[in-house]
């Protein structure tokens, strides 16, 4: 069997998480393979594709993205030639989030004259060929501009929106992510304008309208589509606050004409190392507690809501109704 490499560099080299079967038969080792398999050293990722399970992430929150992916790398270790990455598959590369979970299939470009055909694995895409692409990590993938907008023609809006702003708002390294430059908005009108009128393209486009870069989370971006959905008044995104002892901090979304302030509490914002920097639990919520103090103290009202509020149109409406949004 292949040994095992060190965390960091199956990363950097992930071809060396990857076994495929047909490989382990032609040098003799099936037995050795099975073995693993009953071990748990190896699992299954498609057809004929093993991974080690060294290689997984140990965070339960990044697991579903991190078996996306493998599946996505799993289908160019299974073809002799070059993928091109496209869709829900190419965001997954390019780490965008997603709502909901992942397909089942990975989609791929390909020429409309190249025989190939859609299977249990694989979606092809024949539109706009050929798409512009980029090389991320030794792998083919449709450029981000181009991937927001196949995902916008097709996807939910909720999905397409939260993958539209983190495009807008870039990514800075660290936390197991990379960096992503930001997707200038002049680059995603381009890529429309040169697919032209084809299925999808309008509602890509008043999801690019629509979309925002001082989005902040997956959660705030799922929450405005709410939000709009429920014909409610739109919100500034973002607002700075302020009182006679300095800033106080910068809110999800501030609705002036009712005074009112929303904030998105995902779990992460009092677990995740990224937003607690150090701090305990206890100490994010005290110091929460202490800002949510201040602001009220300027005369706004205060709403807050998680992810099963954000993902349910009669618990938004609730909430934000409640709190005197008309």
């Amino acid at each position: 069997m292949p040994r095992v490499e060190h965390d960091l560099d199956m990363e950097n080299h992930w071809r060396n998480q990857f076994i495929l079967a047909s490989e382990e038969r032609m040098l003799g080792r099936t037995t050795e393979l099975q073995q693993a398999l009953r071990a748990r050293q190896i699992v299954r990722v498609a057809r004929g594709v093993y991974r080690h399970a060294a290689a997984m992430t140990g965070d339960p929150e990044r697991r579903a993205d991190d078996e996306f992916v493998a599946r996505v790398r799993a289908a160019q270790v299974r073809e002799p030639e070059p993928l091109v990455f496209a869709g829900m598959a190419a965001a997954a590369l390019w780490e965008l989030p997603i709502v909901g979970r992942w397909p089942e299939r990975v989609t791929v470009a390909t020429a409309p004259d190249t025989g190939g055909r859609s299977n249990s694995h694989l979606a092809r895409t024949y539109a706009g060929h050929p798409a512009p692409t980029v090389e991320l990590n030794g792998l083919r993938v449709t450029s981000l501009a181009r991937t927001v907008v196949d995902v916008a023609r097709g996807e939910t809006m909720e999905r397409a929106v939260a993958m539209m702003d983190a495009a807008l708002h870039g990514q800075t390294a660290g936390f197991g992510r990379s960096a992503r430059s930001a997707v200038a908005r002049a680059e995603v009108e381009h890529e429309l304008e040169v697919l032209g009128p084809i299925a999808g393209s309008a509602k890509a486009r008043g999801i690019l309208s629509f979309s925002d870069a001082r989005s902040g989370s997956t959660g705030e971006s799922c929450s405005r589509v709410g939000i709009w959905r429920l014909g409610l008044p739109r919100p500034v995104l973002q607002q700075a606050f302020y009182d006679d002892r300095g800033k106080i901090g910068v809110v999800d979304f501030w609705w002036p004409d009712f005074g009112l302030i929303g904030e998105f509490d995902g779990r992460g914002k009092y677990l995740k190392e990224e937003y607690t920097h150090g701090r305990t639990a206890a100490e994010v919520v005290f110091e929460e507690k202490a800002r949510e103090d201040r602001l009220r103290a300027l005369g706004p009202t205060m709403v807050r809501w998680d992810w099963p509020v954000a993902l349910n149109l009669r618990a938004l409406e609730a909430k934000l109704r409640g709190a005197g949004l008309r």
